[in-house]
């Protein structure tokens, strides 16, 4: 990948930004208790995906893309957990497993097309 390339112009840019921004507004809705516990940890993860993968655009390194991957499969968990304990509904952890799926897939291409070069 060249160093050059803008972040915005991939294709995941787009997906990947909803994704984060449909975290956070899943956020908004949870309970007082839970805003500095799995709120936290849910935008923080999220949030990591961009900034691993902006990294890897910078150094061209699939490591970084492995890094948005754990990230990613961390949010993963974070959802489960949550929908466990009734912070999130059956059909928003569905929705959201549909798109974690999605960014997987892209993240994955992106990182076998690093590691070749």
């Amino acid at each position: 990948m060249k160093k050059s390339q803008n972040i915005e112009s991939l294709p995941l840019w787009e997906p990947l930004m909803s994704f984060v921004k449909d975290i956070y507004t899943l956020t908004e809705y949870f309970p007082e208790s839970e805003k500095a516990g799995m709120s936290r940890k849910l935008r923080d993860k999220a949030t990591d995906i961009p900034m691993a993968l902006a990294a890897a655009l910078n150094g061209g390194s699939a490591s970084e893309i492995s890094e948005a991957l754990a990230a990613l499969a961390q949010t993963e968990t974070l959802l489960i957990i949550s929908k466990n304990l009734n912070l999130v509904t059956e059909e928003a952890a569905d929705d959201f497993q549909i798109v974690i799926s999605q960014l997987k897939a892209h993240l994955s291409s992106l990182n076998n097309r690093l590691q070749k070069q």
